[in-house]
């Protein structure tokens, strides 16, 4: 029997097994991601300890288990649409997710290849102490673009009326837009809390 034949319950019962993985690996991305985030931002003056190397470790591994889910998912979908409603194809939502979720695994090859082995050397030191600024922004940034592309994909579908309405343009601008405050407000966050405010306060605190 080829897929056009197959019957309405059966198309029917695909689809919701797609979105139940593709729910399964949102859940599981942004919950992991966010508490991994609010761990890291929370005791970044902290030093790490083996505990905390094996808590993120774990975090991550279920943050790229829920990234490989919503990449089966969607191309489940694609394939689902091409096949019994191609008419969702031409939805400029749909392109907008895929380019927010191929973003989000870009950052996750940087996450795995440059965070966490930063992370598994410095067990002792607080988590940026060893880096120097441009590390430290990169790695902020990183983390920001972790916290909005999770989000992202969650609020779009949370929201039917952007369905063939909003082009995909102007949703990855929005995208965009918040991607670049969160980045500045990670980097300010580095900054220091408590500027000297004269010349005798400089030379007290020496």
């Amino acid at each position: 029997m080829s897929a056009t034949h197959l019957s309405d319950e059966t198309v029917l019962a695909l689809r919701v097994a797609l979105r139940l993985l593709h729910f399964i690996g949102l859940v599981l991305g942004l919950g992991a991601a966010t508490l991994l985030d609010l761990m890291l931002f929370k005791r970044r003056k902290e030093p790490l300890t083996d505990d905390m190397v094996a808590t993120v470790e774990m975090f991550s591994k279920v943050v790229f288990f829920g990234l490989a889910l919503l990449w089966i998912s969607g191309v489940g979908f694609l394939l689902h649409y091409a096949q019994f409603d191609p008419q969702k194809l031409a939805n400029p939502k749909v392109l907008a997710k895929i380019v927010i979720v191929f973003i989000l695994s870009i950052n996750g090859f940087f996450i795995h290849s440059l965070v966490l082995p930063h992370i598994r050397a410095n067990v002792g030191w607080p988590c940026l102490a060893q880096l120097n600024r441009g590390r430290r922004w990169l790695f902020c940034s990183i983390g920001a673009v972790s916290a909005v592309s999770w989000y992202a994909p969650l609020l779009l579908g949370a929201v039917p009326q952007f369905n063939f309405v909003v082009p995909t343009l102007t949703i990855l601008t929005g995208y965009a837009i918040i991607l670049s405050l969160a980045m500045l407000a990670a980097i300010v966050s580095l900054l220091p809390q408590h500027a000297p405010q004269n010349r005798l306060d400089m030379i007290g605190a020496r």
